[in-house]
């Protein structure tokens, strides 16, 4: 688990400036493929790869504040799994 507040913003800001890079690159070569100029490409992939990092992250850090894993994503500690609790089963 992250121990300290600099760990977690690390962390989340790495995150973050990955999940950017990743869709500005994604996007941009979609537009360049689609026949836009470079500069139209590039600002449209500025735009929406700032609108998707922000709903990714939003979700991201409100899922983890609730303590729900993604397997996905990674976002927190590998837990072991304990047996479940099982009430006795009441017989008739």
């Amino acid at each position: 688990m992250l121990k300290n507040v600099s760990d977690r913003a690390n962390f989340w800001t790495r995150r973050a400036l990955t999940v950017f890079a990743i869709m500005l690159a994604s996007l941009t070569v979609v537009e360049l493929l689609k026949g836009h100029e470079l500069l139209a490409g590039v600002q449209f992939a500025l735009t929406w790869s700032a609108i998707s990092t922000i709903i990714f992250m939003g979700t991201r850090m409100y899922y983890v504040s609730r303590g729900k894993n993604c397997p996905l994503c990674n976002d927190l500690p590998q837990e072991v799994p304990t047996e479940r609790r099982r009430s006795p089963a009441v017989e008739d």
